[in-house]
């Protein structure tokens, strides 16, 4: 197999890069209700009115670039931007979505305007018909811009690694540490990371039974263990051990997870790194959920670990493979 370069200073530029992508993105503690206002025509400008037929719809999100909705553009459809410019000069009658992205709104938008580590301008004629919810974000509006709703600052309610049990919080401080560890594990040992994610996609099942059977036995192998007094280190190693277990069988669940969302919404951008953003993120999301967050996260963590444990550690591919290994 292809070995990939372990040159520290490489490790540290990557890193530093997704710092800077990643740190001004801020994250909601509630999710608002929609805001529904009466549709009204914007004033000193010319646009697109509310009954206009629509032209067409934006399907799946953005990556980088720049999106730009002409003015006699009707899209019908969310629009969500990852990391690029989204320049509104027709209608949009959906949500705008934008994740690290700067939005121009020189329309008409009916809907929310969701900023994640992301910043709005409303110019002079624009209008919007629902409220800026600013996650981590920021806005500026002309005097001659129209907000029907109003601006949610949600800068202040991060749940900062868990989502609480009644409502959605969006973890950011466990977003950065995955995605971080997934880069980190992907980077220096690609082959392992690679066989662990090919165990635990053809063996979902045993995976799982092999996961929850650790987690029951670990406790009392470990008492057992601190009980004889002269192996206690041996029973820490055996604890970082299943910590490290878990850890990477989530990097590779999460990068499955990214795998398979990538290739099905956006297939032009199907990269190791997007995949590892994407599957990752979208995993700790889940996992934030109320009431079903934490079944979610065990799920994937036994699954994860019972494919280390089957690929010991990675070293190795339980069972024959589907299909071709690809890094």
């Amino acid at each position: 197999m292809r070995k990939t370069g372990r040159t520290p200073w490489v490790l540290l530029v990557l890193f530093g890069l997704f710092l800077i992508l990643v740190l001004p993105i801020g994250g909601p503690q509630n999710l608002p209700a929609q805001f529904i206002p009466t549709i009204v025509q914007a004033s000193g400008r010319q646009s697109v009115g509310p009954t206009s037929q629509c032209t067409t719809s934006h399907e799946g999100p953005s990556f980088g670039g720049t999106l730009v909705i002409n003015g006699q553009e009707v899209i019908c459809s969310d629009i969500t931007s990852f990391g690029g410019v989204i320049t509104i000069k027709g209608q949009v009658r959906g949500d705008v979505v934008a994740f690290g992205s700067s939005v121009i709104i020189d329309g008409i938008v009916t809907g929310n305007v969701d900023l994640y580590g992301s910043n709005a301008v409303l110019h002079n004629g624009s209008h919007v018909h629902g409220n800026i919810l600013l996650y981590g974000g920021s806005f500026y509006k002309d005097k001659g811009a129209l907000l029907d709703g109003r601006p949610i600052y949600n800068s202040g309610h991060f749940g900062w690694v868990f989502g609480s049990d009644d409502t959605f919080s969006f973890p950011f401080l466990s977003i950065l540490t995955w995605v971080a560890l997934g880069l980190i594990f992907t980077l220096l040992l690609p082959e392992h990371v690679m066989l662990v994610r090919t165990t635990a996609a053809n063996h979902k099942g045993r995976s799982f039974v092999v996961g929850l059977l650790t987690v029951l036995i670990a406790p009392a192998v470990l008492v057992v263990l601190i009980a004889l007094i002269l192996p206690i280190p041996l029973a820490i190693i055996v604890a970082l051990g299943l910590i490290a277990a878990w850890a990477l069988g989530t990097v590779a669940v999460g990068w499955l997870i990214g795998e398979h969302l990538v290739h099905a919404i956006a297939p032009q951008y199907n990269r190791r790194t997007l995949q590892l953003l994407v599957g990752l993120t979208v995993l700790t999301l889940a996992g934030g959920l109320p009431l079903i967050g934490w079944f979610i996260t065990v799920v994937a963590g036994l699954v994860g670990l019972g494919a280390v444990l089957l690929s010991r550690f990675g070293t190795r591919l339980y069972g024959r493979p589907k299909g071709p290994l690809n890094l």
